[in-house]
């Protein structure tokens, strides 16, 4: 037999509900005490909704992940580990037409005892081209994404483009117009990965990861130029770019 209780005016104080349902003379746990307690173990096991993130705060989260996992490949450092601290790194400056990004992570690293811990700050530009993500570690200094791409851009790059000269990119390498008497200077100097063929007019990429740029058709003369940027890990030398 099924027992029908209105549901109009049912009192939510668990001692007025619990004297409501001795005048209805219903079965079960209907004392005071069995309402709070029945109503803390169904709290405590109800499912924990979580309010979704910012679409923009799930956009920086899943840039980093990417980031970091295309610095670590690289061999680069993404944490700084302290006396019982990490930290991480974030988005400090973006340009979404480029996907390009300056990432940075600042904070006291620990050494040992002897040495003590040492304030460090790490910098990479991330972003996404045609053969892919790619990652490049610039000075710490770096707080806007601008000043880290000027300091990229090797000096005969930004002084061909202040003289009006036409300047092409393939990866980590740059093809300057120059005259016909310096075409093709700086091929021979070419990392294995890109080829130049005078014949065609195309320098193309074709390194052993299996990424590749698309082919540069160059119809005018060039001379070529590699970037250079800081090495991944702790050092403060040189390496080329990507």
């Amino acid at each position: 037999m099924s027992i029908t209780v209105p549901t109009a005016g049912i009192p939510l104080d668990p001692r007025a509900l619990a004297a409501f349902l001795a005048e209805q003379r219903l079965p079960g746990r209907r004392s005071m005490t069995a309402i709070v307690r029945l109503r803390r173990e169904r709290s405590r096991n109800r499912p924990v909704v979580r309010e979704p993130r910012p679409i923009a705060e799930r956009l920086r989260a899943r840039i980093v992940a990417d980031a970091v996992r295309e610095i670590e490949r690289r061999g680069g450092e993404t944490v700084i580990e302290g006396d019982g601290t990490t930290t991480g790194m974030r988005v400090v400056d973006r340009d979404a037409t480029t996907r390009t990004v300056l990432l940075r992570a600042q904070g006291w690293r620990y050494y040992s005892r002897a040495f003590g811990s040492r304030h460090t700050t790490l910098a990479y530009v991330y972003g996404t081209d045609d053969a892919g993500p790619w990652a490049v570690r610039v000075p710490g200094t770096t707080e806007t994404l601008a000043d880290a791409l000027a300091w990229m851009e090797p000096a005969e790059v930004t002084k061909a483009k202040s003289a009006g000269r036409r300047v092409r990119r393939q990866g980590d390498i740059y093809a300057i117009e120059t005259t016909a008497a310096h075409d093709g200077r700086g091929a021979d100097a070419l990392p294995e990965a890109h080829e130049w063929r005078p014949t065609t007019r195309y320098l193309v990429h074709r390194p052993e990861d299996g990424r590749r740029h698309r082919p540069l058709k160059l119809n005018h003369p060039v001379r070529f130029v590699r970037q250079r940027v800081l090495e991944m890990g702790r050092s403060n030398g040189r390496a080329y770019g990507d």
